[in-house]
């Protein structure tokens, strides 16, 4: 894993820089030349060029190549780690699941390049629905590495904290993560599940979780009500780096 890891990041690095030398819009090399250059297989490259389209560095165009984009802007906060750990801050009102789904699954490329492990890997699904006061209030689907978390069901998650259960049965510490939010509109089974309009906005947060030994075991995407959320960051302007604390609330 550890190999799989090193290369991935070196064929990342290696595209990056082919980026930067070109203008947006110019193609990089072919798909065969790039293997051949970097001595990988189709598969590994092709998972790493789908993370770079996903962020917007590339974009694919079907018959004709891959094309230098123009990347999101993103930025970085830096915060002190959750009491729980949880995922979801304190927030008013009391909070319950209801799993949706819960089975075991080979990782797609898309799941397998975020937790950087081959296509096949098996996966835990987790997909719940998050209820503040019995209302609908964000739908969240977890993927965790499946050798780490053996015996998990469906009601060790739909009754407490996911995270809390990893510390307690398995000795899994998330340590570090780094998560990404952004605007979005709901889909009609998003729309369905969260009791809103086709289209309503919603927050998408997408986070990729590091345990104590620097190991990435979990890849959680989760969609909050766009109508009863804000993201609030407390930034500190001096000091030690880990003052900032964002937090998501519901709004009333």
């Amino acid at each position: 894993m550890t190999a799989g890891l090193r290369k991935r990041d070196l064929i990342r690095e290696h595209l990056i820089s082919l980026i930067e030398a070109r203008a947006v819009g110019q193609a990089i090399p072919a798909e065969r030349q790039l293997c051949v250059e970097l001595e990988t297989s189709r598969p590994t490259l092709r998972a790493v060029v789908d993370e770079l389209v996903k962020d917007g560095w590339l974009v694919r165009e079907h018959g004709r190549g891959v094309f230098v984009g123009t990347p999101k802007i993103s930025q970085r906060i830096v915060t002190a780690p959750a009491a729980d750990h949880s995922g979801y801050p304190a927030a008013p009102g009391t909070w319950t699941s209801r799993v949706l789904d819960h089975s075991v699954i080979p990782a797609g490329m898309s799941i397998g390049s975020r937790l950087r492990v081959e296509a096949g890997t098996p996966v835990l699904r987790v997909a719940r629905q998050r209820l503040v006061d019995d209302q609908p209030m964000a739908l969240e689907t977890i993927h965790v590495l499946s050798e780490l978390v053996p015996g998990a069901t469906a009601d060790d998650v739909e009754s407490g904290s996911f995270y809390s259960l990893l510390r307690d049965r398995y000795g899994i510490e998330p340590s570090a993560a780094e998560q990404i939010h952004e605007a979005l509109s709901a889909d009609t089974v998003q729309a369905s599940l969260l009791g809103i309009s086709a289209g309503a906005a919603v927050l998408s947060s997408e986070r990729v979780t590091r345990d104590q030994h620097g190991r990435l075991f979990e890849y959680t995407h989760a969609i909050y009500r766009g109508d009863r959320y804000r993201l609030v960051s407390q930034l500190a302007l001096s000091g030690p780096p880990d003052a900032a604390s964002p937090q998501v609330t519901p709004t009333v």
